[in-house]
């Protein structure tokens, strides 16, 4: 227990401690925008892993990819992101994305969830918030993070 938190620690490169904060005082989440490519995953992987337990909102798009360490791919009905960088992990969509040309849009709130490691893999889960939730986070206000 005590490495999974020291190495979500050090993914997000802040300590827990100021993350609980932010959360009690309800400052804007934080939204990741722009395009999942394998030269951006490891950014998005340290983005998700920094918000386990939280909420993030997503307006980016991902390409479906097979590829050493990195990959997307619908595998009904999660959408699944593996890579390999910042370390060896799994991301799991339960819902709320489209397929649009060609590529799977992410556009809402979602609950980060760490479920454990499997064969090494850390696995994370991003679970959609309902409509409601949604809009009272937007309008509340987003601090926007470009996905580079």
């Amino acid at each position: 227990m005590a490495d999974r938190i020291t190495r979500r620690a050090v993914l997000g490169g802040m300590a827990l401690a100021p993350m609980a904060a932010g959360a009690q005082t309800r400052g804007p989440v934080e939204e990741l925008q722009g395009a999942l490519t394998a030269r951006n995953a490891a950014a998005f992987g340290r983005f998700v892993s920094a918000h386990d337990g939280g909420l993030v909102s997503l307006k980016m798009t991902a390409a479906p990819a097979e590829g050493r360490g990195f990959s997307v791919a619908l595998q009904a009905p999660l959408l699944l992101v593996n890579l390999d960088q910042p370390e060896r992990m799994q991301v799991s969509v339960t819902g709320g994305y489209t397929l649009r040309d060609g590529a799977f849009a992410l556009d809402g709130v979602y609950r980060v969830k760490a479920e454990g490691m499997q064969q090494g893999i850390l696995i994370l889960v991003l679970e959609p918030v309902p409509g409601g939730e949604v809009r009272r986070v937007r309008d509340a206000g987003v601090k926007a993070v470009p996905l580079s």
